[in-house]
């Protein structure tokens, strides 16, 4: 009987250990305008909310859209707390942009070495492993872009970091949290007979998701409840619905937003 006991303990903590990689999402900030002016030094920040208790074993940073007249003029660096990483210095020349660029340390070709416009994924003038087994990675991240010339000024626009980590108890977890609440275009749409409405909350709170036809009767209450902050993703079944224009609506702490989709047999 005791032995019996000791393979069920045994199997509860290896289990509470195990690790289960998912794919990594990311925390962005888009729609911003931060201007990046002669000589000196622009910010943005993105709020981690993962929480404590957890540590952090990668990191990923991914600039969607940066627009300077002349990018050898810039150093930009990521920082948490104390802890910094420089992820370009000063390479390029005139407008080359960084449009969908992603700093990623397993990369094969190195930034410093990199051709414009930086376009795809390339390793960072400094590894971003000096973040990995970090302790401290909830709370804001900081993008720190340097200007170190005259006559030329840029903005950023939209970036994201990309962090993958685990709880003390085991187990990997990456979640995407927006800076906004969001409601994003269902897809497929059209659709039969089911589609995927994905939304975002920057908080946690009461969540609302309903469908109502087109003439404003609710057919479908798809979410009604507490979320933790985080990117979700609702599926909605028309099966027994027919052809039509229907309207989805989030609400959630005083945000409501409605968007339009359309059933088609």
């Amino acid at each position: 009987m005791k032995t019996k006991y000791y393979i069920f303990a045994l199997a509860i903590i290896l289990n509470s250990f195990f690790i289960c990689s998912q794919p990594l999402q990311p925390f962005c900030r888009s729609g911003i305008y931060v201007q990046i002016n002669d000589l000196s030094i622009a910010k943005d920040s993105i709020n981690v909310n993962i929480g404590p208790g957890t540590v952090i074993t990668n990191v990923k940073v991914r600039i969607d859209r940066l627009i300077h007249s002349w990018v050898s003029d810039l150093s930009i660096y990521l920082k948490k707390d104390t802890l910094g990483v420089r992820l370009f210095n000063k390479t390029g020349g005139s407008g080359d942009n960084f449009i969908g660029t992603v700093f990623d340390d397993s990369a094969a070709v190195k930034i410093d070495s990199a051709t414009a416009p930086f376009t795809g994924s390339y390793r960072p003038n400094q590894p971003l492993s000096a973040f990995n087994n970090l302790f401290t990675g909830w709370g804001y991240w900081i993008l720190t872009i340097t200007d170190t010339a005259q006559g030329d000024t840029g903005y950023l626009n939209e970036w994201c970091i990309i962090v993958e980590y685990y709880f003390y108890t085991g187990g990997i977890n990456t979640i995407e949290i927006p800076n906004t609440f969001r409601l994003y275009q269902n897809y497929p749409n059209p659709f039969n007979p089911m589609t995927k409405i994905k939304y975002g909350l920057p908080k946690n709170g009461n969540v609302k998701l309903m469908v109502y036809d087109e003439l404003g009767k609710e057919v479908a209450v798809l979410v009604d409840g507490y979320a933790q902050a985080n990117t979700y993703e609702a599926v909605f079944d028309a099966t027994n619905l027919p052809s039509g224009v229907y309207y989805y609506k989030l609400e959630a702490d005083g945000f409501s937003d409605t968007k339009k989709m359309v059933i088609i047999k």
